[in-house]
């Protein structure tokens, strides 16, 4: 019996650096999966919370609820600027001990044209050669539900490349997995923190510090817009004990939050030895003279013992 659960939400920025209009953008209708499951014996639900500016969000916003794809969407932002930031922090709820993973699918940029600010620095001209993505920057973590990354709370992507076209396109990270350690708990609220920024982010994990710099996002990026989908699976660990979150045609990361399985153990052991005895014997020590010019030789011998120490390694790799 294999019961997996996706659902799936998505992610829309559109970008205008000169706040002078609002551009408009069709959203896709296309689902990014489907949902499977026995019955109501296993169930996944998810609650978001969102800022944008440190002002609430009511539209990716919600309580808790089964998604609806390509109507749900975590981010829906239009005239971005430089240095405009935001956050959403995601709860799950299972009612079974579950693996849980985070896929992100079909980043898609468009141009939207060029004005002339963008023109002087824009030469791609492409229609979907836009410069957004690459200009806007995120960071997850592990969360305790406070909309705040803190000392001691673990990252999951970000802390050094951060740019959309890395860490957003044809990505999954294994929230929880069996090669990351421990399943999300049955009955009991996880959270993850996502938080992105127009411009350059810093993250200093050592200080739970974060900032944003727009100047890092310039006219290159006006009127351009990208938009990503987001997918949630969940697997119950008693029907996976197992369960990779691979996938294929995705990059898989793993932050081993729980101690990874896969860890490495080199093992040497110095107690073996190989002992080594030669002994020889020769005619040769010893000599006299007899009566009569005779000449006798006497019996002359050498012993030696080497002893080597044979280092015996074992590599255990964890599964």
């Amino acid at each position: 019996m294999r019961i997996l659960l996706t659902i799936p939400a998505r992610v829309l920025f559109v970008g205008v650096l000169a706040s002078v209009v609002i551009v408009a953008f069709f959203f896709r209708t296309e689902a990014t999966g489907f949902t499977f499951a026995l019955g109501n014996s296993f169930n996944l639900t998810i609650d978001s919370h969102a800022l944008y500016n440190g002002v609430l969000q009511p539209g990716s916003t919600w309580a808790l609820k089964n998604l609806v794809p390509g109507v749900d969407k975590f981010f829906n932002l239009s005239d971005v600027k430089p240095g405009d930031h935001g956050e959403n922090t995601i709860s799950f709820h299972v009612n079974k001990d579950s693996w849980i993973c985070l896929d992100f699918e079909k980043l898609k940029e468009k141009e939207n044209g060029r004005n002339e600010p963008e023109l002087l620095e824009d030469n791609s001209g492409g229609s979907s050669q836009a410069e957004l993505a690459d200009g806007t920057e995120f960071f997850a973590w592990y969360d305790d539900g406070d909309d705040v990354f803190e000392i001691g709370e673990k990252p999951i992507f970000g802390t050094s490349t951060q740019s959309a076209v890395e860490v957003l396109d044809k990505t999954t990270y294994a929230l929880a997995d069996y090669l990351t350690g421990n399943p999300f708990p049955a009955n009991q609220t996880k959270y993850i923190g996502i938080t992105w920024c127009a411009g350059n982010l810093t993250v200093d994990v050592a200080t739970a510090v974060i900032t944003c710099d727009g100047t890092a996002l310039g006219n290159e990026a006006q009127t351009d817009s990208f938009s990503v989908d987001v997918s949630f699976r969940a697997v119950p660990k008693s029907e996976k004990p197992t369960f990779r979150c691979e996938k294929t045609g995705q990059k898989c990361v793993r932050s081993c939050t729980g101690g990874c399985n896969n860890s490495v153990t080199i093992i040497i052991n110095n107690n073996g030895t190989i002992i080594n005895n030669t002994t020889s014997n020769s005619n040769t020590g010893g000599n006299s003279a007899g009566s009569g010019g005779t000449v006798v030789t006497g019996n002359a011998s050498s012993t030696s013992s080497t002893t080597n120490v044979l280092n015996s390694i074992r590599l255990l790799i964890g599964r």
